[in-house]
């Protein structure tokens, strides 16, 4: 087998498995928005946790693809994936390219969820504070 059909397949199999922790990290960044709304504090805590275990792996497989792709010698982006999957015979190269697509839709999909999570703990944040009364007094804001 050669070293650029090789270097394809681990390019694949990345995407593949990317799907499924992008797919995993959505099902937490759920269950942290309930966790919050709740205010329950362990449950939130542990699912935080979970959350956290996913980045690492997903930037090691960032950096390998990144690495496949500049050895294959076209740019580490979307371009060099779609460069690099036209290789591809039709079927494999269609199949290959809806997984892309996949992977780009639900790594999206995330990255909203993720800032709607942010925006609710700011609100949740500014609430306790006028609450707790933590708040700086209007009258000597400018």
């Amino acid at each position: 087998m050669s070293n650029r059909l090789e270097q394809v397949k681990i390019l694949l199999r990345g995407i593949r498995a990317d799907i499924d922790h992008y797919q995993q990290l959505r099902a937490l960044l759920e269950e942290q928005r309930l966790c919050m709304i709740r205010r329950a504090t362990d449950a939130l805590m542990a699912v935080n946790e979970k959350i956290h275990a996913h980045y690492p792996q997903l930037s090691r497989n960032t950096q390998i693809r990144r690495e496949v792709l500049t050895a294959l010698g076209v740019t580490p982006d979307r371009h060099g994936i779609a460069t690099v999957l036209s290789w591809l015979p039709p079927a494999q190269h269609e199949a290959a390219r809806s997984r892309w697509q996949q992977l780009e839709a639900v790594a999206e999909n995330c990255k909203a969820f993720n800032e709607k999570n942010g925006e609710l703990l700011t609100m949740q944040y500014e609430f306790v504070q006028a609450f707790l009364g933590t708040e700086p007094d209007f009258i000597y804001q400018r």
